[in-house]
């Protein structure tokens, strides 16, 4: 093992309150799937995280998705530059982050009517 990759960890710091630390990637995500099974509010501290690849965002989104259907929030409250760097490429930095929530544009929302009268008219 490459003693510059760093193991991967999830401490609990508090009720729905984790700490994650090292490399994230698809050897790995099943201890963040894990965190799909806590009851409430989700946040993450990924400050320590040293690297994140495809699966690992995949299982953020589920885990976002989890909280949305069971009416409880995500939230990652802390990031390392390579994790917020991959989160605004993607596009979820705004979405998981208060930061990119406070900084997010204010969009005009259509409504179904507005919707339906645009789709009726091209």
């Amino acid at each position: 093992m490459d003693p510059s990759l760093q193991a991967f960890t999830i401490t609990e710091r508090a009720p729905g309150r984790f700490t994650l630390a090292g490399e994230l990637d698809m050897s790995t995500t099943p201890m963040l799937d894990e965190l799909a099974h806590v009851n409430g509010p989700l946040l993450l501290d990924m400050r320590d995280v040293s690297f994140i690849d495809s699966t690992a965002i995949a299982s953020l989104v589920r885990l976002y998705k989890g909280c949305a259907n069971d009416g409880c929030s995500f939230l990652v409250e802390a990031c390392s530059p390579m994790v917020e760097r991959l989160l605004r490429i993607v596009g979820l930095y705004e979405l998981f982050t208060e930061d990119g929530m406070r900084h997010r544009p204010d969009l005009p929302t259509s409504t179904p009517t507005e919707e339906t009268e645009a789709a009726a008219s091209d």
